[in-house]
């Protein structure tokens, strides 16, 4: 009821300004009571009729500017990640070793990210050019001015039939201010207990207003530093405690035989000189975590301005324009050299140094195996034939460096108003454009490093690079992606033939959009110039028409019944083409302070842009051969050991159709003396599934993938294809719940609280129409069932307390199945424990100040490890980080 209140009085504080100054000195009285009808209906996400109340057929969750405030949170992202809907976690900023370091998204009920529609202001934003894994396009989160932000809508179930594609999970509306008619300035400054992360955040709002016009202007500086793996020793190493797959990378400096066993590696004392780190197996290796970013450092510059100017009585004409700069700046470990890159075969007395990208790139070494030869620094004197290999950490050509810059331009303009006394209209175009450039360093070219070897008569890969040598052979590459949308919509809505309930309500519209982008790695990088480094490119466009039309009919006093429907046509995508989407739902209200409601909807996703477009592109993942180390029956054998590097290819498949689904939700909300209590029990399904499943994943799953996994003559990987398929379907269902109580005193202040969450019943995947049912939530790499917020407030007159409690369920640990198989279930723990934080906020008021302060993880928790996961960190960065505590202070002014 608050967040309902607080929305009214937005929207009557809209119209008041823009109604009442319209009207003639003489029509006062009637414009009031124009005023008055006009703010009993208000437009909230997932559905285009205006209704009386937020409650509707579709749940929506309203979280306030106060509420953002009140929870502590930094940024947009951060509001998200802390949604109990957010089932299969979020794809973080923490990703700082993957595609998309500079960008972050939202997974609402384990659907994905891209299957989740993100709106600014119920407007379409385009999707961030690079993929996620290659592959996923999602709209990103990172880079929005949290300081805009009047409220967010989040719809918790599918609307295809109101918004079209993409809206499968849910839609994320944000809805930023407008009609400021004062100037707020306001400053914070936050910093975390064991170093890292400090935070400063400056904005600027103000707005002016007269008769007929209203112009509003805001402007945010947001500058974080990074949180490094050396500001979380305990977390920052490949050698975290308690963990089965825990351990130094054997990427250091050791030269091994052709059948893999090693020949030669540095000394104990020799290896940690150069700041590598000995293994227990007598190999030179290399702690690579304490080298990488946790969170990535951020400059942000976010501006906005937008604008309304009453044309006449009836007619208003409205626009947006905003503008966002930022840069990130990502440092992970230094390169690696291994088998992958070049071989050195030995044939008689002789080395012949080979690319393994480039078959022409070779070389003889004429005497290199020689008895008592010094080339190579003797690596090969004496040895048998056969082809040998380096494993080795480019330590001298320092970290590898990315800096993504970001820039996000969008422009929005309409008219509003009545074409008659019955029907509003609403004429809008909108243009945005996200254009991302990156500047890598830190990686060698191949050919830089083939000069290096075969030079002097062969440098041993065991000797250290000289400075100079490593500077001839680095290369500085780049990337560029840029995506962009632009759409036209026109959009009528009313009341039409009354019945003895009520007027029918009706919303109809067309809508026209064109999207393109483009992303592309420089052409040497592309090429594979570039050591250990893959490059891709993709470009398309396509277009979009679509019609769609939804009433709202009152079948008797206490019930109505909407039923909407949206006719989607993509041109140049022949697999896709026309789609049409129904939606039916009611809403029962017995008595005032009940409502019933249900809902049934089909959706709809056309293939990303990336997948459908993109080439295939060459990368690396650490996997467990699961098929091999299976058949071994031996936990500890060689073949169940991670390999650290294993080629894989991703990118586009244009063969892809569209995803199809069905939504369903059956819910009550009473609201009565201070109570306000939801309960729904929802559904998402979705068929002919897109997906692009781990490396891992598939070798866990190799009977029904085994066309996509590539082996030698000796059964060893050579690579695993995880391109994006349809993978047939998914089923997720669970039970939303929120109650909230309000108590009022007349000399001790007011005290809510409030509490919501969600609980997953199912989850179920299926990799073909044929295969049996995965159950998600009962195997392994499961997710939370329960996710839950706890909420109390204090306040008394200008002073107010809130606390928040966040709860996260246990779940699964990756990895269960195989170590209760292995029997190593009582050495290591297979499940992830539940997790809580607690988020304490208090403020205080004085004459035209705000201050505000508080503690965030109040008592330090940290992530949950899965001490079955097989990767680095060792605990799921969809749920959890390593912030740790952190303090915030902030002051703002009104004037």
């Amino acid at each position: 009821m608050m967040m309902q209140s607080i929305v009214s009085r937005a929207v009557k504080g809209a119209l008041l300004g823009t109604l009442a100054t319209a009207t003639l000195v003489s029509g006062v009285a009637v414009a009031e009571e124009e005023v008055s009808q006009d703010v009993e209906r208000i437009e909230v996400t997932g559905s285009r009729i205006k209704r009386t109340d937020m409650e509707t057929a579709s749940p929506l969750v309203v979280i306030s500017s106060e509420s953002i405030e009140k929870g502590g949170f930094n940024s947009v992202q951060d509001v998200l990640d802390n949604l109990s809907q957010n089932s299969g976690g979020s794809m973080s900023q923490q990703e700082v070793h993957g595609f998309t370091p500079a960008a972050s998204s939202v997974n609402l009920r384990g659907v994905g990210a891209g299957r989740v529609l993100t709106l600014i202001n119920g407007k379409r934003v385009p999707k961030y050019p690079f993929a996620a894994g290659g592959t996923d396009n999602f709209v990103d989160t990172a880079n929005m001015p949290l300081g805009a932000i009047e409220r967010i809508e989040i719809l918790t179930t599918g609307a295809s039939a109101i918004y079209g594609s993409d809206a499968m999970g849910g839609v994320i509306n944000i809805i930023l201010k407008k009609d400021v008619d004062e100037t707020t300035v306001k400053y914070r400054f936050s910093d975390t207990e064991d170093g890292g992360m400090q935070r400063n955040n400056i904005s600027f709002l103000t707005g002016t207003s007269n008769d007929s016009s209203n112009v509003t202007f805001f402007v945010e500086y947001d500058d974080r530093e990074a949180l490094k793996g050396t500001d979380r020793p305990e977390w920052g190493t490949d050698l975290i405690p308690g963990n089965a797959y825990a351990g130094y990378s054997s990427y250091g400096a050791t030269l091994y035989n052709p059948d893999d066993s090693v020949r030669e590696t540095l000394s104990q004392e020799e290896c940690t000189d150069r700041g590598l780190k000995f293994r227990d197996d007598g190999r030179c290796g290399f702690d690579r975590s304490q080298m990488r970013d946790f969170m990535p450092e951020q400059q942000r510059l976010s501006t906005m301005i937008n604008f309304t100017r009453e044309l006449s009585a009836d007619h208003q004409l409205y626009g947006r324009m905003d503008y966002t700069h930022s840069e990130v700046y990502t440092e992970i470990e230094p390169a690696t050299f291994g088998d992958n890159d070049f071989m050195f075969d030995v044939v008689g007395d002789d080395v012949i140094v080979k690319s393994q990208d480039f078959p022409d790139m070779q070389q003889t070494i004429t005497g290199a195996a020689a008895a008592g030869s010094t080339a190579f620094g003797g690596d090969f004197a004496g040895a048998e034939d056969g082809e040998y290999y380096y494993t080795r950490r480019l330590l001298e050509m320092g970290p590898r460096r990315t800096d993504f810059e970001t820039n996000n331009f969008s422009f929005l303009t309409g008219l509003e108003g009545y074409l008659t006394e019955e029907i509003e209209y609403d004429l809008s175009w909108s243009f945005a454009r996200q254009k991302v450039n990156t500047v890598s360093e830190g990686s060698p070219t191949v050919q830089g490093m083939f000069d290096y070897i075969v030079s002097d008569g062969g440098h041993s890969m065991l000797e250290e690079i000289s400075a100079e040598d490593a500077a001839a052979m680095g290369y500085q590459g780049n990337k560029r992606g840029e995506s962009t949308l632009s759409v036209i919509s026109f959009g009528i809505s009313g009341d039409a033939w009354e019945l003895p309930a009520g007027p029918i309500s009706y919303a109809a519209g067309v809508e026209y959009a064109r999207e393109w982008f483009f992303s592309a790695d420089d052409s040497f990088t592309s090429i594979g110039g570039v050591l250990g480094k893959g490059g891709s490119s993709a470009e398309g466009s396509r277009k979009q028409y679509a019609g769609y039309a939804e009433f709202a009919i009152p079948v008797i006093d206490e019930l109505v019944v909407t039923a909407a429907g949206r006719y989607d046509y993509y041109d140049d995508l022949s697999d896709v083409g026309g789609r049409f989407t129904p939606q039916v739902s009611f809403e029962y209200r017995p008595m005032d302070e009940l409502l019933l409601r249900g809902l049934y909807a089909e959706t709809f996703r056309a293939p990303d842009m990336q997948r459908l477009f993109g080439d295939p592109t060459r990368a690396y993942s650490t996997v467990i051969d699961t098929p091999r180390c299976e058949a071994s029956g031996d936990p500890d054998s060689p073949e169940c050991q991670k390999i650290d590097s294993l080629p894989i290819t991703i990118g586009a498949n244009p063969d892809l159709k569209e995803e199809t689904g069905t939504n369903w939700n059956l819910g009550v909300v009473w609201d009565y003396e201070g109570w306000n209590l939801s309960v729904d029990y929802w559904s998402v399904e979705i068929d002919d599934l897109v997906n692009d499943p781990s490396a891992q994943y598939i070798l866990d799953h190799a009977d029904a993938f085994a066309d996509k996994i590539e082996r030698d003559a000796n059964g060893e990987l050579v690579q695993v294809n995880t391109q994006a398929i349809n993978m047939s379907s998914q089923e997720t269902s669970g039970i939303d719940f929120s109650a909230s109580y309000l108590l009022e005193t007349r000399n001790l202040g007011d005290l809510k609280f409030t509490l919501d969450g969600t609980f997953l019943t199912k989850w179920e995947e299926q990799l073909t129409a044929e295969s049996d049912p995965i159950d998600v939530l009962g195997g392994e790499d499961s997710a939370p069932k329960l996710r839950a917020n706890f909420t109390t407030g204090w306040t008394y007159d200008d002073i107010g307390v809130n606390l928040l409690v966040k709860y996260i369920d246990s779940y699964h640990g990756q990895n269960k199945d195989n170590f209760i198989d292995w029997g190593i279930d009582d050495e290591f723990d297979v499940e992830v424990d539940s997790h809580v934080e607690v988020n304490l906020m208090g403020s205080y008021n004085y004459d035209a100040w705000r201050f505000t302060g508080g503690i965030n993880n109040l008592f330090d928790a940290e992530p949950e490890i899965d001490q079955t996961q097989s990767s680095w960190p060792h605990y799921n960065r969809g749920y959890y980080n390593v912030v740790g505590r952190e303090f915030y202070l902030s002051a703002e002014v009104t004037f």
